[in-house]
């Protein structure tokens, strides 16, 4: 009989419902106790179930001498040590799809909540004022919609806005314009979203790449009068950007689930009436959170069973027979793929070539493993190399693997990422028989490094003096440099110079970098050993 340990508020329907089934003993502990009793719990059971409360750090998993499976009854896994758990043994899994219509609900009410100036409405109403004659709304027909972000939430968006009339455009340069047809939605840059749309919605994650992803920028190139509405993370939006937006009258209402930690306090902000605000409240119904309860009670049972889960958030441990080969293979796929990230281009294709002497369920899990590095500053939820190729899916991409023979393919790693079937980037890598991993081509330009330590790759325009320019900006700076070599290319009259350093530069020498003339892009990695 197995053992499940709930340590946060359930649905108590589910619970119930779960309860009649003999093959399971269910322990639920009152008020999320704190972690010494949970730990002292913990030993017996097989299953845990939390929510966000409940910090599932290393103590607790390695007190959990018995535990199989935790889930998180929700989508983040913030609050669970979700790395260790997996060299632990333990499978993680959550709820990641049972908020998501909530979530668009309260987007399309934020919508309808600006264009119909409802905040000052209902002030008004409350001091038993019912003028209405300076209250000129607008309808949502014919308004054309921009969604920036369209993922599984900025989709479940569109549809709920198609039958109000609207026209709707999207910018995601990572989902596939296949989704154009089936879903009537016009995929375009995010230029064009943002000068055109009437109303504007924002649904992406906040990660490095999208923190203060609208700028002042993008606020004066859109219509003058927009209505703009957030309701992913506080971060995606610069908030002094916005206050000029709105002050300059760009904006005409902001309707905010969330906001920036600054704008939290600032009353005359929240007082504004041309701004709508909510506390967080997208997942924030009875619906969701029950719905949630129903999902992480079925999947984690459905798991002790012996089940697949259906939203893993790790992955089990491959077998012993491949575990030599494994380990350098996964860290030089690890490599390239955070090497690639760097490039940040659209595309909708991604070819990875294997030697053909590895077996398919090891170049099927290392598909995995590069999905999970390089897709991971593009989606919401979590994503590891269990539910990697799914998300792909999901986002129409073409996953293409391919094996090549003969003695220049040995041992050698080669991912094309391109986009309407034109290449946009490439990075090619190479195992040797000691285990030693490098680096042997990125794009035109042949290299040959170890992708280990502080490491800048910059290209610049081939011309005498750029590579004493570089290198006393970093001296300058007090970055010594360890090791450095640079490939040309004829054609196009570039070089890549690819440079370790002994100190890590914080962001500003990063950026002053790339503002040096005739450098036409830098990126910087900190590769650390353990992966």
């Amino acid at each position: 009989m197995k053992k499940i340990l709930i340590t946060e508020r359930l649905d108590q329907d589910a619970l119930n419902h779960f309860k009649k089934n003999a093959e399971f003993i269910f322990d639920i502990l009152e008020d999320t106790p704190d972690n010494e009793i949970i730990k002292e719990k913990l030993k017996d059971y097989n299953a845990l179930i939390v929510r966000s409360k409940t910090k599932v750090d290393r103590d607790l998993l390695s007190a959990g001498k018995s535990l199989e499976v935790i889930g998180r009854a929700g989508v983040g896994t913030d609050n669970i040590d979700v790395e260790f758990a997996e060299k632990k043994g333990i499978l993680v899994i959550n709820a990641p799809e049972e908020s998501l219509d909530s979530v668009a609900d309260l987007a399309m009410g934020l919508i309808i909540g600006t264009c119909r100036d409802l905040k000052t409405a209902i002030w008004r109403t409350t001091e038993c004022d019912f003028n209405r004659s300076d209250l000129k709304g607008v309808e949502l027909r014919n308004k054309t919609l921009g969604i920036i972000g369209f993922g599984r939430i900025g989709r479940r968006v569109a549809q709920r806005a198609k039958p109000f009339g609207m026209k709707i455009m999207a910018y995601d340069p990572y989902i596939s314009t296949k989704l154009e047809d089936e879903l009537g939605v016009k995929l375009t840059t995010m230029e064009n979203v943002l000068k055109n749309a009437d109303i504007i919605t924002i649904h992406v994650p906040l990660n490095k790449n999208t923190q203060h992803l609208i700028k002042w920028k993008h606020f004066k190139i859109m219509k003058k009068g927009v209505y703009f509405i957030n309701t992913s993370r506080g971060g995606v939006v610069d908030s002094n950007a916005l206050l000029r937006a709105l002050e300059e009258e760009i904006v005409r209402s902001a309707g905010l689930d969330v906001i920036e930690d600054c704008l939290e306090t600032e009353k005359s902000f929240l007082r504004n009436n041309k701004v709508l605000v909510t506390p967080h409240l997208g997942a924030s119904t009875k619906d969701a959170q029950k719905n949630v309860s129903w999902r992480i009670l079925e999947g984690i049972t459905q798991v002790l069973k012996g089940f697949p889960p259906e939203y893993p958030v790790n992955f089990p441990k491959l077998g012993a027979e491949i575990k030599d080969i494994y380990t350098p293979y996964r860290k030089l796929i690890i490599k390239l793929a955070k090497l690639l990230v760097n490039f940040n281009l659209p595309f909708d294709n991604i070819t990875i070539n294997y030697p053909k002497a590895l077996p398919e369920n090891l170049r099927k899990t290392l598909t995995r493993h590069f999905l999970a590095i390089f897709l991971k500053p593009l989606v919401s939820t979590r994503i590891s190399i269990v539910n990697s190729v799914i998300i792909a899916r999901e986002r129409d991409l073409g996953i293409i693997e391919t094996v090549r023979s003969g003695k220049d393919f040995e041992n050698l790693i080669s991912i094309q990422i391109s986009n309407n079937s034109k290449k946009q980037s490439e990075i090619v890598g190479k195992i040797y028989s000691d285990g030693y991993i490098e680096i042997i081509r990125i794009n035109d330009f042949g290299v040959s490094f170890s992708p280990f330590g502080s490491i800048f790759i910059i290209k610049h325009v081939d011309k005498p003096g750029m590579i004493g320019k570089i290198t006393t900006f970093l001296g300058d700076n007090e970055i010594n440099i360890a090791e450095l070599q640079v490939s040309r290319d004829k054609k196009t009259k570039t070089q890549l110079m690819v440079l370790k350093s002994d100190q890590e530069p914080d962001e500003e020498t990063v950026d002053k970098l790339k503002e040096i003339e005739d450098i036409d892009m830098v990126f910087y990695n900190n590769l650390s050993n353990d992966s």
